[in-house]
């Protein structure tokens, strides 16, 4: 008979409850710990009480035992003072959020011990790629961060029983950190904090002394029966909350058509040239279509202005996208950098080019300090969900993600831009428009899922294969409405998607012509395009993607494309070419005068009667 042994890590002596008086040790730090402002100036903190505290940081859990975090201590005054200075700064910024009275309770406050504090302790988390994955993060890689939120409560309990004071410094910007600490791309600040003797420790929060909030009852926290429910101000189960979203702030119903007499005039202008008919080709089209946009005579060129927006997708966990999530801010930084394709067309031609961040989820902390691109923060969510397993996003985060394109659209328009590009950056957005396309039309998965673009780009036959199978199974767990786009975004989209199609709806609004970009412009149009119709006669593609999705949204949305130049790069690039060939075709053919052509063709074909063309012509 064979013995049966426990593997060598699980045995161990069994370990009972603490003692009365541990466990209520234990309960008193967590109920006694304190965010402390006050501190006795010029008392050093003993380092071996320093090096006890950080020893029980460095034993706080972390998933796959991953242990990512550091501790930077900074004891320099000159340095702590400048990392003051940014408190102060982002005091002021935090300060103009709050109506008058509250505004001034809040500056009342003392929110920071920088320099008073015997040192100062950064806690960063390292999510630079290892040897191998972290167990346990495919599906949620923020777990990571979380792990360093751990090390941080561990410090800080661990320095109430020793009866230090900790404070936690969260009004300081990433970027000053970053450089102040030297930290590197891929070292994320978490928590700044101050450290050393309190003058006191408080009985309560400052802030619930205070009657800046109160307390909330556990019984409001906790939800039972395994459902989140949300309850009233009163901490009652709330009756069942409407997720649809304002109809208004969508702005699908304002959208006036093209100018036809403008349109008309501009053709007739274009036959004065004394051309062969039809001699100008798709230019003729496009002056004739700006005139429509700009409903005016004579044209001036457009005022060009391209925003690429930029999110995340839960949905790399499954496997579809040839580069993980972080490249999707890694890509972001070299375009507000300057150094992507993108930043280069739009600086060579001209083009008000910015970013926004509708729901990104890795590091900002290592985008540019000083960017030649900038970026609009306007996040929704850190993120979509994984549409395999659980909603993109609900329904009223979608239409946030439209409304923040709207504002996008409305702040080029305030810049003077009159025609305006969509581009995108978001490692999983082709499986999420794929998805998308396929939810509004109908079509197979298998005969959409393709080898990706921009940072999407490469999936072998095999990851082809998965992405059609993702898509497959997200169309049947959430059975999105084809007739409702908003249902379709919220399930199985993005929010960069989102973004986009509120963008182009309401340019459209302020009578800006929109050029789309690749696959995922193309789809966030079509999304536009079927909760307003209207829109389709202000939009132009600039060019045709090669993935077999984006030639199935063109043909829904009825476009053809400006050009074919094989582009997969993203971002916007494709975007960039086509309002430069708009503004290129608008200025060359104004400066035509069409008396001066018709002049040239006398000798063969006879003179014109003086005064039979009319105007120097602005097509």
């Amino acid at each position: 008979m064979n013995a049966t042994h426990e593997p060598s890590y699980l045995v161990q002596e069994a370990v009972a409850a603490f003692d009365e008086g541990a466990r209520q040790a234990v309960y008193d730090v967590i109920a006694l710990r304190r965010d402390v402002r006050h501190f006795e100036p010029g008392r050093a903190l003993d380092r071996a009480v320093l090096r006890r505290i950080l020893e029980a940081a460095h034993l706080a859990p972390s998933v796959g035992f991953s242990q990512p975090w550091g501790f930077v201590v900074v004891r320099d005054e000159a340095q702590r003072a400048r990392i003051r200075e940014s408190f102060l700064r982002c005091r002021q910024a935090e300060a103009a959020r709050f109506p008058e009275g509250r505004r001034e309770q809040y500056l009342a406050y003392r929110l920071e011990g920088i320099l008073e504090a015997s040192l100062n302790v950064c806690v960063a988390v390292d999510l630079r790629p290892r040897g191998e994955a972290i167990l346990g993060t495919i599906v949620q890689p923020e777990a990571v961060r979380a792990s360093a939120c751990c090390a941080v409560q561990n410090l800080w309990l661990a320095a109430r029983a020793e009866g230090v004071g900790v404070g936690w410094v969260s009004i300081v910007e990433p970027a000053v950190l970053r450089a102040e600490l030297r930290l590197p791309p891929g070292v994320e600040p978490i928590a700044y904090l101050c450290m050393g003797h309190p003058v006191a420790f408080r009985r309560r929060p400052m802030l619930e002394e205070s009657g800046w909030r109160e307390r909330r009852a556990v019984d409001e926290v906790v939800h039972e029966h395994g459902i989140w429910q949300d309850r009233d101000d009163a901490g009652t189960p709330a009756a069942g909350r409407s997720s649809e979203p304002p109809r208004s702030s969508l702005r699908t119903t304002a959208i006036s058509p093209l100018d036809a007499a403008a349109m008309e005039a501009s053709r007739a202008r274009q036959a004065a040239l004394g051309l062969p008919a039809g001699g100008l080709g798709r230019l003729g089209q496009l002056a004739a279509w700006w005139a429509g946009v700009r409903g005016d005579l004579p044209l001036s060129p457009p005022a060009p202005g391209l925003a690429v927006f930029c999110a995340d997708h839960g949905v790399v966990a499954e496997g579809v996208s040839a580069h993980p999530s972080p490249a999707t801010t890694a890509r972001l930084a070299n375009v507000m950098a300057g150094g992507a394709a993108v930043s280069a067309l739009a600086g060579r031609h001209g083009v008000r080019l910015v970013a926004v961040d509708v729901g990104l989820a890795g590091d900002l902390s290592a985008l540019p300090c000083a960017p030649v691109v900038p970026l609009a923060a306007r996040g929704v969510r850190r993120g979509t969900g994984n549409l395999r397993r659980e909603p993109a996003m609900t329904r009223d985060e979608a239409a946030c993600a439209m409304e923040a394109g709207a504002e996008t659209a409305r702040a080029l328009a305030a810049e003077g831009v009159t025609l305006a590009g969509a581009g995108d950056i978001g490692v999983g957005n082709t499986t999420a428009a794929t998805a998308i396309l396929c939810a509004l039309t109908g079509a197979p998965p298998a005969s959409l899922a393709g080898p990706g673009a921009g940072l999407d780009a490469g999936l072998d036959a095999e990851g082809v294969a998965r992405m059609a199978g993702v898509v497959a199974d997200a169309l049947a767990l959430h059975v999105p409405d084809p007739t409702d786009p908003l249902d379709v975004l919220a399930k199985v989209g993005g929010l960069e998607i989102a973004a986009m199609a509120g963008f182009a709806l309401e340019a459209a609004r302020l009578r800006m012509g929109v050029v789309v970009d690749g696959l995922t412009a193309c789809t966030a149009a079509l999304c536009a395009v079927r909760m307003a119709p209207a829109l389709r006669p202000w939009l132009l593609a600039a060019h045709r993607p090669a993935e077999p999705a984006a030639a199935l949204a063109l043909t829904e949305l009825g476009l053809d494309p400006l050009f074919d130049l094989g582009l997969g790069a993203g971002e916007g690039m494709g975007a960039v070419l086509g309002l430069h060939l708009v503004g290129t075709c608008v200025s060359t053919l104004s400066g035509l005068d069409p008396r001066r052509e018709l002049a040239r063709g006398s000798g063969a074909h006879g003179v014109v009667a003086p005064g039979s063309v009319s105007g120097a012509g602005s097509l």
